[in-house]
């Protein structure tokens, strides 16, 4: 439901294009990210759940945004938007002793959002962000150590999706420094919905949950 709202709004924008003054922006993003995840898997051959302990991962990514902004008054605009993270990074090399270990990479993330700001005088204003993010999670090199309930893996890989609403709250300083027409300042959480995996080889369930804080640094134009 939240990810129909998002692209409806956004469909609907090029139809206001024509009651509003509008621009475009496009330009790049710098961010610094922090992704937590817990969950819980089963054991052993009786099937019994153990949780395990939230772990975090720090990484930077960049990113690359277009926007179409609409003026709907003197001190207030609404901009629709798309940002791309195109590159696949490595989130982490989890370390298993006699459990599982794995690789995780993450990307391919994409994030349509609202995004309303407030003009605080001629050349600063504030942001809030309402967006749905989608993206890969690439699991690799899945290897289950022996253990005395025979449930070792055989699967050496899984790819999963990384989905789930975005918040967000950022500053803006608006002037011409030559191609650029304003830089940013914000911070955005993403909360990933649960993820379910079933081990090929024993019918063993894991499910996990993921959050995701970015402090990002933007440099735009607008058209």
């Amino acid at each position: 439901m939240f990810k129909k709202i998002i692209i409806a709004a956004i469909s609907a924008s090029f139809i206001a294009s024509a009651a509003f003054a509008d621009s475009t922006n496009i330009g790049v993003r710098i961010s610094t990210a922090d992704l937590s995840a817990k969950g819980k898997d089963e054991t052993n051959l009786a099937g019994t759940a153990t949780t395990q302990k939230e772990r975090d991962a720090s990484f930077e990514i960049p990113s690359i945004f277009i926007e179409k902004q609409f003026e709907m008054s003197s001190m207030f605009d609404l901009a629709f938007g798309l940002d791309f993270v195109p590159l696949t990074e490595s989130v982490a090399t989890i370390g298993g002793g006699t459990g599982t270990d794995a690789k995780i990479k993450a990307g391919n993330l994409i994030t349509a959002y609202i995004q309303p700001s407030i003009s605080i005088n001629e050349n600063v204003s504030v942001f809030g962000k309402i967006g749905y993010a989608q993206g890969d999670l690439d699991i690799t090199d899945v290897t289950r150590q022996a253990s005395s309930d025979s449930e070792g893996s055989t699967d050496l890989k899984a790819d999963k999706k990384l989905k789930g609403p975005v918040l967000g709250l950022g500053v803006q300083y608006n002037k011409d420094f030559g191609p650029i027409s304003f830089v940013r300042l914000e911070a955005t959480r993403t909360d990933f919905e649960k993820i379910n995996h079933t081990n090929a080889t024993s019918g063993k369930k894991l499910e996990a949950e993921a959050e995701m804080d970015l402090i990002s640094f933007t440099i735009g134009k607008n058209f």
